[in-house]
This record gives structure tokens, sequence and C-alpha cells, in this order.
């Protein structure tokens, strides 16, 4: 039908119908685009922090990033004494607030006051006098009446007892992984990195479309340039062996339907691919990528990351040293976090 009414028009009238269509079509896309992405920005609006801790569950984001601020100060190399002075006091206001508005049963609040008394405890350990305006701030939150309330312990672990159930059942090999941030100088072979690699292809995705692209370095000042400009890997980025940049394809996907699918993969990946290296008996630390417009610009420039692609993560690898700890960042029961609650 198509070619017969090709056929019965002049190709001049011909190309110019055809051309006006498209245009059309694209207009709409366009349009449909711009609704679609508008509608997502009043909604994030609304319901993120962006705008202010509004309710119970913003509220606990924020002491939850903030405590965990403080935790991997207590577990970096060379933790530095009177690290985290603003943070610590942002802490315990945020704490306080929160009781104030909604109670203590909340066991991330519980755990972000045990991780403060864990902050004190570790310079009296140390022998080293907290500034006036932390003491206060610190005896605000020891002024609660809420009970039960004790010192976290961040974890202590071996490289050896730290890698014991990689050849486990699944259970209790995905929960032994966590990430690290001590790393010894003993280099990895990039035959690992490429084991792993081989074994996180399986990762499922939409379609099998498989958008995730891998960006191996292992060049230290290349590595330095791009864990400075990310930005939040002070304390241990520099001890990091080999360094992982996953990205995503768009060109893998169409239509407003789609608009996140890409970092939905490529956050799948990033998980598959955590676990393969936790197999090579590699540690990792798994940092964020998100970052503003120029930011994500810049880094994907050094890091030689093509333009039809979006950043999704970074891996920081190396091999543990003997004795090291990780932060305890303790994981709500599955009643609270599935609907319906079992």
């Amino acid at each position: 039908m198509k070619k017969s009414f090709k056929n019965l028009i002049p190709t001049p009238l011909y190309t110019v119908a055809r051309t006006s269509y498209i245009f059309i079509k694209k207009l709409k896309i366009r349009q449909y685009f711009k609704k679609t992405y508008s509608l997502d920005m009043k909604r994030y609006l609304t319901y993120s922090r962006t705008m202010g801790l509004d309710t119970s569950d913003k509220m606990i984001a924020s002491i939850v990033l903030q405590y965990h601020v403080i935790e991997k100060g207590l577990t970096m190399p060379d933790s530095r004494l009177g690290f985290g002075k603003e943070r610590i006091i942002a802490l315990c206001k945020s704490c306080l607030e929160y009781v104030h508005a909604y109670g203590s049963d909340d066991m991330q609040l519980r755990h972000a006051i045990g991780v403060i008394l864990e902050y004190e405890d570790f310079h009296k350990s140390n022998n080293f006098s907290l500034s006036e305006e932390v003491q206060i701030a610190i005896g605000k939150i020891k002024s609660l009446t809420t009970t039960g309330l004790e010192k976290t312990e961040q974890k202590t672990v071996s490289d050896l007892s730290y890698f014991q159930f990689v050849n486990s059942p699944f259970p209790e090999f995905a929960a032994s992984r966590f990430s690290v941030r001590n790393y010894s100088d003993v280099d990895i072979p990039l035959t690992a990195i490429q084991s792993a690699l081989e074994l996180a292809r399986n990762t499922p995705s939409a379609c099998n479309r498989q958008c995730w692209r891998t960006y191996v370095f292992d060049d230290k000042k290349k590595m330095f340039d791009i864990l400075e400009a990310q930005g939040g890997n002070r304390g241990f980025g520099h001890l990091a062996n080999k360094l992982i940049v996953i990205a995503g394809e768009i060109g893998a996907f169409s239509y407003t339907n789609e608009r996140n699918q890409v970092f939905i993969d490529g956050g799948i990946y990033a998980m598959n691919l955590l676990y393969a290296l936790h197999y090579q008996k590699i540690a990792t630390c798994i940092m964020n990528c998100s970052f503003d417009y120029d930011k994500e610009q810049r880094i994907k420039a050094m890091c030689g990351v093509k333009e039809s692609e979006v950043l999704i993560a970074m891996i920081a690898c190396g091999y543990p040293v003997q004795e090291f700890k990780i932060a305890n960042s303790p994981r709500y029961p599955i009643s609270k976090t599935n609907s319906p609650s079992f």
C-alpha cells in the first residue's frame, strides 16, 4: 500500500509529505517527553528531601546518610582524630528533632545514637578531647530519656574470615559481602577482573539488551584524578588497586516508558559485578555517580565514556589488609520494607 501510494504522486511531493510527517511525529514525541519529564520533576520536588524534611521517612534518610559518614570515618585505615566535627553536630541535632517529632522507636534512629556514642568513645580511648561544641551536642543526646541505647561497634574482620564463605551456599555468600575501604598494596591481576566481568555477564536486563559498559583503570595517576573528581572516597580512594567505572548505553532504550531503564539495568549489573568480584576474593567499595550535568560530563571525558552513555557507579577494588574494619550499617527487617508486611 505504501509503495503504491508513493507511485501515485510525484516524487518531490512525496518527499515533502514524508519530511513533514517525520517532522510532526518528532515534534509530538518531544512534546510528550517534555510533559513526562515535567511530571517527573514535579513528583521529585514533592516527595524527595530537596524541599525539606517534612516526613519521618525523609528525616530518617537524612539521619542514615549522616551516621554512615561517621561510620565510614570510624572504619578508615587511619581515622583522623576529631574528624567529622560539623557532621556529628548535625547528626545530634537531626536525632533530637526526630525524637521530638516521631519518638525513638525507629531502628535507624537508635543505631544513629549508638554511632554518636561510639564516636565519643573512640576519641576518649585515644585520649583526644572533642571540642566544647561537639561535647554539648553529644551531651544533649545522652540526656534523652530513651533507654537501652548503647554505643555501636564497627566490625573488625580478617582477610581470611572476610572471604571464608565465597564457596558457600548463596545465603552465606551474599551475607558475607560488605564494602571494604582498606586495601593492601598487592596488585590485582587483570585476569581476575576479567573473570569477574565474565561472571557478571549473566545479569538479567530488559529484553536482554545488556546496556552496561565497563571501563577498567589500573594507572594510579588516572585513578587518582577520577576518584578525586568523584569526591566520595576521601581517606581510602588512594589505596585502590583497580577502579571499575560502570556506564549504561542510552541507545538500547526508547520512548518515555524506558527513560529510567538504563539506570535500573545498570544497577542490577553493578550488584552482580560486586558479587562476582567478591567470589574472586577482591574487596570492593561501590561509589555513586549521582552528579550534576557539568560534573558528569567532566568525569565522562576523563574516563573516555561515550556521549551516548550515562554513568552508573564506580567500584574501587583491592586485596584487603590482614585486619580491617567494615561499617556496621544495619538493614531494616523485611517487615519494614515489604508491603504488606510479613
